[in-house]
Order: structure tokens, then C-alpha cells, then sequence
């Protein structure tokens, strides 16, 4: 019951991000996002234990606490599948860190069931990342057909699918990195976010 007038929507900023130098050869996936069940962890697990005999390795970084009880079940998880080796979990970790692991990564991969916003996928198209996520919630507002791959959520096949083809076709992956730069430029910045928000505030008073 709220006039479309009196509503304001300030998209999150992102910081400018150079283009990586000198990244090492290989297939680095990143997922960034704290291990609960909505970040869906344990489908991107099951979705590349078929694809054990591609050379990837994934690195997950977000929080190990939020949610103990998934993290340990989707540590126990990667086990079972024979994926210890090929999983690191960094839990949290500093802006430097991150930002070096942005950087030598390949692909950005995270199938939530669920966003409201998906800052990381904002930071991964600033990074030029291709992305692979699930069109949920605001991700399709957020990573366009150019940047990435949006399965349906929770949808096993299809993320297998969708990862096979970008571990496979280095052109995809190309074409897709191309297309996430050009999206990650067009995100706002922290400045212009904060400077959007102000005038709201001014506005209202």
C-alpha cells in the first residue's frame, strides 16, 4: 500500500577493480558466501563430484560459524565424495586475502537458493569473473546472459551441466569474462551509492 513515490532503492557500490596480471594457469572456481543451507554448498559439491577428472580445484571463502552444523556437514560432505583434496575452505577472511583470491580465480561459482541483492556477484562481474549462479531472487538483475550462467535453483543437473561446459570451453569462459568486465564497470560505486543514499535522506527531511 506504499506509493511507488515514497520508495528509494540504493544498489550496494563496488570498488573499481584492475585487470588481473599474470594469472597462473588452471581452473581456480571461487565461491563467496558465508556456508548455510540457502548458499547451497552441498549442491555444488554433489554437482562437481561428477566432474572429478576436469582439473579444478575450489576455494570457498565465507564464514564456518554462521551455521556450524552445515559447514561441518558440507566439510564431511566433500569427504565422502572423495573432494577433500580438491575443496579448501577458508572461512572468513581479510579484504587482502579475498581480493587475492578474486584474482587468481577463473570462475565465480555460487548456486544460492536465494538473494536479495548478491553482493558477491557484483564483486565477481568487478573482477571480470565469469559467473555460474541459479536465477534466483535478484541475481538475474544483477549478472546478465553476457556474464554468466544462471541455472535453475537447485536444479543438480543443470549446474553439473552448466560447469561442465565452462570447465571445458575456454572461449565460453573468455566470451563470458569479456562480458563480466563490461557489466562490473557499469555497477555504481561506493561513492555514487553513498551520494545516492544521502539525497534520499535529504529528500525525506
Amino acid at each position: 500500500g506504499v506509493s511507488a513515490a515514497r520508495v528509494a532503492v540504493v544498489a550496494p557500490g563496488t570498488d573499481p577493480v584492475p585487470p588481473a596480471q599474470g594469472k597462473r594457469h588452471g581452473l581456480s572456481l571461487l565461491c563467496v558466501a558465508t556456508v548455510t543451507p540457502r548458499k547451497a554448498h552441498a549442491l555444488l559439491l554433489q554437482a562437481l563430484a561428477g566432474l572429478r577428472e576436469r582439473p579444478w580445484h575450489l576455494h570457498c571463502v565465507g564464514s564456518l560459524a554462521r551455521d556450524a552444523a552445515t559447514a561441518a556437514a558440507a566439510q564431511a560432505l566433500a569427504k565422502t565424495l572423495g573432494l577433500a583434496e580438491r575443496v579448501t575452505w577458508h572461512g572468513e577472511v581479510a579484504a587482502a586475502p579475498l581480493q587475492a583470491l578474486y584474482a587468481q580465480a577463473d570462475v565465480f561459482v555460487l548456486p544460492s537458493l536465494y538473494e536479495g541483492y548478491g553482493m558477491a556477484f557484483a564483486e565477481a562481474l568487478a573482477h571480470g569473473l565469469p559467473v555460474l549462479g541459479c536465477a534466483a531472487g535478484a541475481v538475474p538483475d544483477t549478472v546478465p546472459a553476457t556474464a554468466g550462467v544462471l541455472v535453475p535453483p537447485g536444479d543438480l543437473a543443470a549446474l553439473q551441466a552448466a560447469l561442465r561446459q565452462l570447465l571445458d570451453d575456454a572461449l565460453h569462459r573468455q566470451a563470458l569474462a569479456a562480458g563480466a568486465r563490461a557489466a562490473g564497470q557499469r555497477l555504481p560505486r561506493w561513492d555514487q551509492s553513498a551520494a545516492r543514499f544521502s539525497a534520499v535522506l535529504e529528500g525525506c527531511a
